[in-house]
């Protein structure tokens, strides 16, 4: 977990807001139940000139509609976990003494980052966490260096606080992913290799697990909006065609995501040539489109099914259930951070 300004302190429920130049979708769980709990969740779509390239470039809309979302959930936390993207952070594994205290730990933490990006020290957070005992030496403890620019972090942060909201958790979205995916695919003695290929509108995640450890992330542009509105453009005009919906379909997502999974499995294998994925899970904006796995798997030769965070969770009285199983692939990066 990165940039936790919540350390050793009690807090209420975190709802997990996955903010894009589209949209914003919000889920609070409640983990202290079992089966844990959905309380609430939304999906608002954000005015067009929110973002421009990725900038925030009208805030005060944003934090209307964040206000917005408040009052008419009723939500009474204003804890928030968010994440920014792979490919905005730095990611370095470092060993230390296992004798060292926590501050000292932090402290060399510190110097670490120094050394690797001594020209970003003053303008970046910076965090880690203990993996274990060193495989190469058992004196000393393996850790994970996370740091990212304050520039990517402190906009959002601070309409979070604009629209009366505390961000107590920053998180990177393939963590976040990988949370989410422990709860579809529960890590087990004999567990397979899984990734997770996040499609939203703008940008394709992949995350893969092995012996229930990360192994690899990777964040790449992609345009699920195009393909999105294409394919609402072909069901408004196939009564004119000379094709099938069905084979007009087919042909678009060949068109707009063959090329794409290629390069995308591709560039795995090309750093990981000796593992083999097993499973492939779709989330994201683009995960609802019909027989998705099936093309996917046909596109790979790999097993491939729709990504549901909630098929072993309860739901409160007031949550519209068959409209949360409609969105919960699109819902899964914010059910990884509500479970932080």
């Amino acid at each position: 977990m990165f940039l936790r300004w919540l350390k050793n302190q009690a807090v209420d429920n975190i709802v997990g807001i996955d903010i894009s130049s589209d949209t914003i979708k919000l889920l609070e769980l409640n983990s202290t139940t079992t089966p844990i709990s959905v309380e609430h969740f939304a999906i608002a779509t954000l005015p067009p000139d929110a973002f421009t390239k990725e900038k925030i470039t009208n805030p005060a809309a944003i934090i209307t509609l964040l206000k917005d979302l408040w009052k008419n959930l009723n939500l009474e936390t204003k804890s928030i976990a968010l994440a920014i993207p792979r490919s905005s952070v730095i990611i370095k594994n470092i060993s230390v003494d296992s004798r060292l205290t926590s501050s000292e730990m932090e402290s060399r933490a510190w110097v670490e980052a120094s050394r690797h990006f001594p020209e970003m020290i003053g303008e970046i957070y910076l965090d880690f966490s203990v993996l274990g005992i060193s495989a190469q030496d058992p004196t000393q403890l393996d850790l994970i260096l996370v740091a990212c620019r304050k520039d990517q972090i402190n906009p959002y942060v601070g309409l979070l606080e604009q629209s009366g909201l505390d961000a107590k958790v920053v998180d990177v979205n393939c963590y976040a992913l990988e949370r989410a995916l422990s709860i579809m695919i529960p890590p087990v003695s004999t567990p397979e290799t899984v990734a997770l290929l996040n499609l939203n509108l703008n940008l394709s995640s992949l995350i893969v697990r092995k012996d229930n450890d990360l192994i690899y992330t990777h964040d790449q542009t992609y345009d699920g909006k195009r393909l999105m509105t294409q394919i609402d453009k072909y069901k408004t005009t196939i009564e004119n065609a000379e094709i099938t919906f069905n084979e007009a379909y087919i042909a678009l997502l060949k068109e707009s995501l063959t090329s794409h999974l290629r390069h995308t499995m591709h560039f795995f294998y090309s750093s990981r040539s000796n593992v083999t994925i097993q499973k492939i899970v779709i989330s994201g904006d683009c995960a609802g489109l019909p027989h998705l796995a099936a093309f996917i798997k046909q596109e790979t030769n790999i097993e491939a099914i729709i990504a549901d965070p909630f098929s072993t969770m309860a739901f409160a009285s007031t949550v519209d259930k068959t409209e949360l199983m409609k969105n919960a692939p699109a819902l899964t990066l914010a059910c990884g951070l509500a479970l932080s």
